[in-house]
């Protein structure tokens, strides 16, 4: 057989392989991987020279459109995407709309017009008829996953319309009943937020660390618990997004001890920044905020011990930011670009995280729980050729030229990807995102689907 393209001279690694040899690809597909006793014959053949192939990031976390124009945002930020390792992005929308079934068609549409990699969407319940929705969203546009917010005042910066536990009981016992469905909630308890952020507004601090303790880490740990007792008693796959809490991971460890379905996800930015940092301020608000030391390495030690399960980047382009003062500001910065590099260097080099673990982290247990592994987030031959080349010495300092706010500028990283292939096509190689592909992303949906 002759392969479309061929990698050669390449450690292959993903959850399951971890082999010194070629990849071939065919038609879109990886059809072949060998090792060095044979030689694949292809129109092209890139010899990675000892470097590494993992499969493409799979990023379940991002927010695209909300301040800049949706189409715009589908174009600039994918294509940052790619730049950084990541083939499919999951992006948690928003419709204050009854109805999420024209607001589905409109953003597929305009996505898959402008994206240059694969996207998958979340819906975020906003008011109580999508909760009623919920069966004719699945059956009509094949999405089964909802986001419910707790954190947020209802005048806060963003528009977010907050959760409240009936809403999340409600969703959970909806999603429960779809073969696929996962409910991922933001947790944090906002009134004992909004009374601790009083006391702070008293004392006329306006720092970034200021923040971070208006919402201590207990209103995060107090909220996973009572969100993992409500999955318990409707049976729904609970995803606890965004966590700062070293303790989040371990309570959910335990839950899933005694036949919960429940996953912690954490975010770059709470392993690599502290709210204590000299060199950032304001304008590293996040929400949740930035934890402090202690916090951080307990993430770690949840990141290497199994009992956190994914990566995602919450990456969000908003406006640029006043850096004013932090009780205004809007909270949220941009990783795309960086997040496989910012895990290689801080992770897998500083501190030894193997990188078949990193790989189940940000691409195998993602695709895995929203129901698109072992076609995205593998090495299988036959599934879709998603694949990064990474050259794991490669040292480079984090520039941002890009939207949104970057928290990691100045950073000397250690590992980056240098080729990035999407179903089969090289999007990005030489430093450069191949615009004319701009418009070849497809929006995922959940197998056996045909919406």
């Amino acid at each position: 057989m002759k392969y479309d393209l061929v990698i050669k001279n390449a450690q292959l690694v993903d959850e399951n392989v971890n082999i010194f040899g070629s990849i071939g690809i065919k038609d879109s597909k990886i059809a072949a991987i060998a090792d060095t006793k044979n030689t694949l014959d292809a129109s092209r053949v890139i010899d990675a020279e000892g470097r590494t192939i993992i499969p493409g990031v799979f990023d379940p976390h991002c927010h695209l459109g909300v301040n800049y124009d949706y189409d715009e945002d589908m174009r600039t930020e994918m294509a940052a995407a790619a730049r950084g390792g990541i083939t499919t992005a999951f992006l948690y929308i928003r419709n204050k709309e009854p109805s999420y079934i024209p607001f589905y068609k409109d953003r597929r549409t305009r996505g898959e017009a402008n994206s240059i990699i694969d996207f998958g969407l979340h819906f975020g319940i906003q008011r109580e008829e999508h909760i009623h929705e919920i069966p004719t969203i699945a059956k009509e546009t094949g999405v089964q996953s909802f986001k419910l917010y707790f954190g947020y005042e209802p005048d806060n910066p963003i528009g977010i319309i907050p959760a409240n536990d009936g809403w999340v009981y409600a969703t959970m016992r909806e999603v429960a009943k779809l073969p696929r469905g996962v409910v991922s909630v933001h947790c944090e308890n906002t009134s004992i937020a909004r009374w601790v952020k009083e006391e702070l507004l008293e004392t006329g601090r306006t720092d970034l660390a200021a923040y971070s303790e208006s919402r201590p880490v207990l209103c995060e740990i107090e909220t996973i618990k009572r969100m993992i007792f409500l999955a318990s008693k409707t049976g729904a796959r609970l995803q606890v997004v965004h966590t700062t809490a070293g303790q989040g991971a371990d309570l959910a460890a335990a839950a899933r001890a005694e036949g919960i379905d429940v996953q912690i996800e954490t975010c770059p930015h709470y392993l690599v920044r502290t709210a204590y940092d000299k060199d950032i301020g304001v304008e590293a608000k996040i929400s949740p905020p930035l934890r402090d030391n202690e916090q951080k390495e307990w993430l770690w030690r949840g990141m290497k011990n199994g009992r956190i399960f994914s990566l995602g980047s919450d990456h969000v382009p908003f406006f640029p930011k006043k850096s004013e003062s932090v009780w205004t500001e809007k909270p949220g910065v941009v990783s795309f670009p960086w997040e496989l590099a910012l895990m290689l260097n801080h992770g897998v080099h500083e501190r030894g995280l193997p990188l078949q673990r990193l790989v189940q982290l940000n691409s195998a247990n993602p695709a895995r729980r929203f129901g698109i592994y072992p076609n995205k987030g593998s090495l299988n031959v036959g599934t879709d050729a998603d694949i990064v080349l990474v050259d794991l010495d490669l040292e480079k300092e984090v520039v941002h030229e890009g939207k949104g706010t970057c928290i990691y500028s100045g950073m000397k990283l250690r590992g980056w990807p240098v080729l990035t292939i999407s179903r089969g096509e090289v999007i990005f190689e030489n430093n450069q995102v191949n615009e004319s592909l701009y418009g070849r992303g497809r929006c995922l949906i959940f197998p056996g689907m045909d919406k």
